[in-house]
Protein backbone atom coordinates (compact mmCIF):
# COMPACT_ATOMS: atom_id res chain seq x y z
CA UNK A 1 0.00 0.00 0.00
CA UNK A 2 2.65 2.54 0.94
CA UNK A 3 4.82 1.88 -2.40
CA UNK A 4 1.32 2.46 -4.26
CA UNK A 5 1.06 5.72 -1.81
CA UNK A 6 4.14 6.76 -3.22
CA UNK A 7 3.98 5.79 -6.19
CA UNK A 8 1.10 8.57 -6.80
CA UNK A 9 2.38 10.82 -4.29
CA UNK A 10 5.94 10.89 -5.02
CA UNK A 11 5.81 12.57 -8.62
CA UNK A 12 3.94 15.54 -7.72
CA UNK A 13 6.17 16.32 -4.54
CA UNK A 14 9.31 15.99 -6.41
CA UNK A 15 8.55 18.03 -9.70
CA UNK A 16 7.16 21.05 -7.54
CA UNK A 17 10.03 20.54 -5.39
CA UNK A 18 11.95 21.26 -8.38
CA UNK A 19 10.39 24.19 -9.05
CA UNK A 20 10.31 25.17 -5.21
CA UNK A 21 14.40 24.48 -5.13
CA UNK A 22 14.81 26.59 -9.11
CA UNK A 23 12.83 29.44 -7.70
CA UNK A 24 15.06 30.08 -4.63
CA UNK A 25 18.43 28.60 -6.08
CA UNK A 26 18.42 29.34 -9.53
CA UNK A 27 17.55 32.06 -11.73
CA UNK A 28 15.64 32.59 -15.47
CA UNK A 29 12.40 30.35 -14.58
CA UNK A 30 10.38 32.87 -16.35
CA UNK A 31 6.62 32.49 -14.83
CA UNK A 32 4.73 34.31 -16.43
CA UNK A 33 5.63 32.61 -19.71
CA UNK A 34 5.02 29.23 -18.64
CA UNK A 35 2.04 30.74 -17.25
CA UNK A 36 0.46 31.36 -20.71
CA UNK A 37 2.34 28.70 -22.19
CA UNK A 38 -0.15 26.72 -20.55
CA UNK A 39 -3.16 29.10 -20.32
CA UNK A 40 -3.14 29.27 -24.06
CA UNK A 41 -1.59 26.49 -25.80
CA UNK A 42 -0.55 23.24 -23.04
CA UNK A 43 -3.99 23.59 -21.06
CA UNK A 44 -6.82 23.85 -24.29
CA UNK A 45 -4.36 20.97 -26.05
CA UNK A 46 -5.14 18.56 -23.21
CA UNK A 47 -8.61 19.43 -22.69
CA UNK A 48 -9.13 18.28 -26.72
CA UNK A 49 -6.88 15.13 -26.13
CA UNK A 50 -8.47 14.12 -23.20
CA UNK A 51 -12.25 14.67 -24.13
CA UNK A 52 -11.71 13.81 -27.78
CA UNK A 53 -9.62 10.65 -27.28
CA UNK A 54 -11.92 9.58 -24.01
CA UNK A 55 -13.44 6.26 -24.06
CA UNK A 56 -16.07 7.50 -21.81
CA UNK A 57 -19.77 8.34 -22.15
CA UNK A 58 -20.55 12.28 -22.57
CA UNK A 59 -23.04 11.76 -19.42
CA UNK A 60 -20.01 10.37 -17.20
CA UNK A 61 -18.04 13.57 -18.19
CA UNK A 62 -21.14 16.01 -17.89
CA UNK A 63 -21.68 14.73 -14.01
CA UNK A 64 -18.36 15.04 -13.02
CA UNK A 65 -18.68 18.78 -14.04
CA UNK A 66 -21.96 18.76 -12.53
CA UNK A 67 -20.34 17.49 -9.24
CA UNK A 68 -17.74 20.16 -9.51
CA UNK A 69 -19.90 23.16 -9.50
CA UNK A 70 -22.38 21.59 -6.60
CA UNK A 71 -19.08 21.03 -4.35
CA UNK A 72 -18.25 24.95 -5.66
CA UNK A 73 -21.85 26.13 -4.41
CA UNK A 74 -21.82 24.59 -1.38
CA UNK A 75 -18.36 25.38 -0.25
CA UNK A 76 -19.31 29.44 -1.41
CA UNK A 77 -22.63 29.05 0.80
CA UNK A 78 -20.75 27.70 4.12
CA UNK A 79 -17.44 30.26 3.37
CA UNK A 80 -19.64 32.79 2.56
CA UNK A 81 -21.51 32.34 6.01
CA UNK A 82 -18.64 31.92 8.06
CA UNK A 83 -17.00 34.87 6.42
CA UNK A 84 -19.70 37.58 7.00
CA UNK A 85 -20.22 36.21 10.50
CA UNK A 86 -16.35 37.06 11.07
CA UNK A 87 -17.32 40.32 9.69
CA UNK A 88 -14.63 40.21 6.93
CA UNK A 89 -14.48 40.80 3.05
CA UNK A 90 -15.71 38.45 0.80
CA UNK A 91 -13.92 39.63 -2.18
CA UNK A 92 -10.78 38.77 -0.52
CA UNK A 93 -11.32 35.68 1.12
CA UNK A 94 -14.06 33.77 -0.55
CA UNK A 95 -11.79 33.02 -3.62
CA UNK A 96 -9.77 30.95 -2.80
CA UNK A 97 -11.89 29.19 -0.58
CA UNK A 98 -14.42 28.33 -3.44
CA UNK A 99 -11.60 27.57 -6.15
CA UNK A 100 -9.15 24.75 -5.83
CA UNK A 101 -6.38 23.71 -7.69
CA UNK A 102 -7.93 20.87 -9.76
CA UNK A 103 -5.13 21.42 -12.22
CA UNK A 104 -1.98 21.93 -10.85
CA UNK A 105 -2.70 19.55 -8.28
CA UNK A 106 -5.58 17.52 -9.09
CA UNK A 107 -4.43 16.36 -12.96
CA UNK A 108 -1.60 14.74 -11.89
CA UNK A 109 -3.21 13.26 -8.75
CA UNK A 110 -6.25 11.84 -10.69
CA UNK A 111 -3.89 10.34 -13.46
CA UNK A 112 -1.11 8.98 -11.23
CA UNK A 113 -4.25 7.32 -9.04
CA UNK A 114 -6.61 6.11 -12.09
CA UNK A 115 -4.59 6.57 -15.65
CA UNK A 116 -5.58 8.03 -18.65
CA UNK A 117 -9.53 7.83 -17.34
CA UNK A 118 -8.83 9.38 -13.97
CA UNK A 119 -7.08 12.16 -16.15
CA UNK A 120 -9.75 12.74 -18.69
CA UNK A 121 -12.51 12.34 -15.06
CA UNK A 122 -10.03 15.18 -13.35
CA UNK A 123 -10.05 17.45 -16.37
CA UNK A 124 -13.68 17.10 -17.06
CA UNK A 125 -13.72 18.60 -13.39
CA UNK A 126 -11.18 21.01 -13.49
CA UNK A 127 -12.78 22.24 -16.99
CA UNK A 128 -16.06 22.81 -14.59
CA UNK A 129 -14.11 24.54 -11.96
CA UNK A 130 -12.12 27.04 -14.80
CA UNK A 131 -15.54 28.13 -16.14
CA UNK A 132 -16.58 28.96 -13.34
CA UNK A 133 -13.77 30.79 -11.93
CA UNK A 134 -13.77 33.28 -15.29
CA UNK A 135 -17.35 33.88 -14.73
CA UNK A 136 -18.13 33.91 -10.52
CA UNK A 137 -15.18 34.30 -9.47
CA UNK A 138 -14.19 37.41 -11.80
CA UNK A 139 -17.60 38.76 -10.84
CA UNK A 140 -17.17 37.90 -7.02
CA UNK A 141 -13.75 40.10 -7.44
CA UNK A 142 -14.00 42.53 -9.40
CA UNK A 143 -18.02 43.35 -9.32
CA UNK A 144 -17.91 43.31 -13.03
CA UNK A 145 -18.66 40.36 -16.21
CA UNK A 146 -17.46 40.22 -19.14
CA UNK A 147 -19.01 37.55 -21.09
CA UNK A 148 -16.84 38.23 -24.49
CA UNK A 149 -13.80 37.46 -21.99
CA UNK A 150 -15.29 34.10 -20.92
CA UNK A 151 -15.83 32.74 -25.14
CA UNK A 152 -12.77 33.98 -25.98
CA UNK A 153 -11.07 31.99 -22.75
CA UNK A 154 -8.97 28.70 -24.32
CA UNK A 155 -10.00 26.56 -22.18
CA UNK A 156 -13.54 27.51 -23.31
CA UNK A 157 -13.24 27.16 -26.39
CA UNK A 158 -11.27 24.03 -26.51
CA UNK A 159 -14.39 22.44 -24.40
CA UNK A 160 -16.68 23.83 -27.15
CA UNK A 161 -14.73 22.37 -30.33
CA UNK A 162 -14.36 18.78 -28.70
CA UNK A 163 -18.23 18.97 -27.33
CA UNK A 164 -18.72 19.69 -31.18
CA UNK A 165 -16.07 16.55 -32.68
CA UNK A 166 -17.92 14.54 -30.40
CA UNK A 167 -21.59 15.62 -31.10
CA UNK A 168 -20.79 15.87 -35.31
CA UNK A 169 -19.41 12.17 -34.48
CA UNK A 170 -16.06 13.22 -36.21
CA UNK A 171 -12.54 12.47 -35.33
CA UNK A 172 -9.01 14.79 -35.58
CA UNK A 173 -6.48 13.39 -38.38
CA UNK A 174 -3.50 11.35 -37.11
CA UNK A 175 -1.33 14.13 -37.80
CA UNK A 176 -3.46 16.74 -35.85
CA UNK A 177 -4.51 14.42 -33.49
CA UNK A 178 -0.66 14.00 -32.34
CA UNK A 179 0.48 16.98 -32.35
CA UNK A 180 -2.73 18.16 -30.14
CA UNK A 181 -1.59 15.39 -27.85
CA UNK A 182 2.26 15.53 -27.44
CA UNK A 183 1.48 19.54 -26.85
CA UNK A 184 -0.87 18.48 -23.86
CA UNK A 185 1.78 15.95 -22.31
CA UNK A 186 3.53 19.68 -21.56
CA UNK A 187 0.98 20.83 -19.39
CA UNK A 188 0.66 18.54 -16.19
CA UNK A 189 4.78 19.29 -15.51
CA UNK A 190 4.65 22.55 -15.99
CA UNK A 191 1.92 22.91 -13.74
CA UNK A 192 3.85 21.17 -10.87
CA UNK A 193 6.90 23.51 -11.57
CA UNK A 194 5.01 26.58 -11.59
CA UNK A 195 2.94 25.35 -8.53
CA UNK A 196 6.49 24.73 -6.79
CA UNK A 197 7.96 28.28 -8.05
CA UNK A 198 4.95 30.02 -6.66
CA UNK A 199 5.23 28.48 -2.97
CA UNK A 200 8.50 29.92 -3.63
CA UNK A 201 7.44 33.52 -4.33
CA UNK A 202 4.35 33.55 -2.29
CA UNK A 203 4.65 35.29 1.24
CA UNK A 204 2.49 34.96 4.99
CA UNK A 205 1.82 37.87 6.62
CA UNK A 206 -0.99 36.50 8.66
CA UNK A 207 -0.60 32.91 10.29
CA UNK A 208 -3.39 32.49 11.85
CA UNK A 209 -5.98 33.22 9.48
CA UNK A 210 -3.63 31.64 6.58
CA UNK A 211 -3.77 28.33 8.89
CA UNK A 212 -7.33 28.44 9.59
CA UNK A 213 -8.57 29.22 6.16
CA UNK A 214 -6.07 26.78 4.26
CA UNK A 215 -7.01 24.01 6.59
CA UNK A 216 -10.86 24.74 6.26
CA UNK A 217 -10.49 24.76 2.37
CA UNK A 218 -8.64 21.15 2.54
CA UNK A 219 -11.21 19.84 5.07
CA UNK A 220 -14.57 21.09 4.22
CA UNK A 221 -13.75 20.09 0.32
CA UNK A 222 -12.89 16.63 0.99
CA UNK A 223 -16.19 16.72 3.44
CA UNK A 224 -18.32 17.81 1.07
CA UNK A 225 -16.97 15.30 -1.69
CA UNK A 226 -17.44 12.93 0.77
CA UNK A 227 -20.97 13.29 1.48
CA UNK A 228 -21.38 13.31 -2.40
CA UNK A 229 -20.14 10.23 -3.19
CA UNK A 230 -21.92 8.63 -0.71
CA UNK A 231 -24.85 10.20 -1.22
CA UNK A 232 -24.59 9.46 -5.39
CA UNK A 233 -23.07 5.86 -4.40
CA UNK A 234 -20.21 6.29 -6.67
CA UNK A 235 -17.52 3.82 -7.11
CA UNK A 236 -14.19 3.19 -9.12
CA UNK A 237 -12.53 6.07 -10.59
CA UNK A 238 -15.49 8.61 -10.27
CA UNK A 239 -15.28 7.90 -6.98
CA UNK A 240 -11.56 8.28 -6.14
CA UNK A 241 -11.21 11.17 -8.84
CA UNK A 242 -13.90 13.26 -7.43
CA UNK A 243 -12.46 12.54 -3.52
CA UNK A 244 -8.98 13.93 -4.85
CA UNK A 245 -10.23 17.12 -6.70
CA UNK A 246 -12.67 17.88 -3.79
CA UNK A 247 -9.74 17.94 -1.30
CA UNK A 248 -7.26 20.08 -3.01
CA UNK A 249 -5.89 23.69 -2.13
CA UNK A 250 -6.68 26.75 -2.98
CA UNK A 251 -6.04 28.10 -6.93
CA UNK A 252 -2.89 29.83 -7.12
CA UNK A 253 -4.98 31.76 -10.10
CA UNK A 254 -6.87 33.31 -6.85
CA UNK A 255 -3.91 35.63 -6.40
CA UNK A 256 -2.95 36.64 -9.49
CA UNK A 257 -7.23 37.25 -9.71
CA UNK A 258 -6.85 39.11 -6.37
CA UNK A 259 -3.23 40.89 -7.24
CA UNK A 260 -4.96 42.43 -10.11
CA UNK A 261 -8.15 43.83 -8.34
CA UNK A 262 -6.22 45.15 -5.54
CA UNK A 263 -7.83 42.52 -2.84
CA UNK A 264 -5.31 42.00 -0.39
CA UNK A 265 -3.22 39.87 -2.22
CA UNK A 266 -1.00 39.07 1.21
CA UNK A 267 -3.73 37.46 2.74
CA UNK A 268 -5.03 35.56 -0.10
CA UNK A 269 -1.27 34.18 -0.78
CA UNK A 270 -0.72 33.35 2.80
CA UNK A 271 -4.28 31.08 2.40
CA UNK A 272 -2.77 29.45 -0.65
CA UNK A 273 0.27 28.89 1.07
CA UNK A 274 -0.90 26.60 3.91
CA UNK A 275 -3.70 25.04 2.51
CA UNK A 276 -0.99 23.69 0.19
CA UNK A 277 1.35 22.73 2.73
CA UNK A 278 -1.56 21.02 4.41
CA UNK A 279 -3.47 19.41 1.68
CA UNK A 280 0.09 17.58 0.73
CA UNK A 281 0.00 16.66 4.84
CA UNK A 282 -3.86 14.95 3.89
CA UNK A 283 -2.66 13.23 0.70
CA UNK A 284 -1.51 10.34 1.98
CA UNK A 285 -5.09 9.71 3.61
CA UNK A 286 -7.00 11.10 0.75
CA UNK A 287 -5.33 9.08 -1.86
CA UNK A 288 -5.43 6.16 0.10
CA UNK A 289 -8.94 6.35 0.63
CA UNK A 290 -9.91 7.37 -3.43
CA UNK A 291 -8.35 4.31 -4.14
CA UNK A 292 -9.43 1.99 -1.15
Amino acid sequence: MYTQLLAIIGPIVLIAGIGFFWARNVSGFRSDFVRELVFYLGGPCLVISSLTGSELSAASLLAMGRNAVIIAALCAMIFALLIRLQGRDLRVLLPPMVFSNSGNMGLPLSLFAFGETGLVLGVAYFVAMTVLHFTFGVVLVSGQFDLLALLRSPFVLAVMFSAAMLGLGWELPALLDNTIRLLGQMTIPLMLLTLGVSLASLKIRDLVTASVYGGLRVVVGFAIGLALVLLLDLRGAERGVLLIQAAMPSAVFTYLMAEHYERSPETVAGVIVMSTLIAFVCLPFVVWLATA
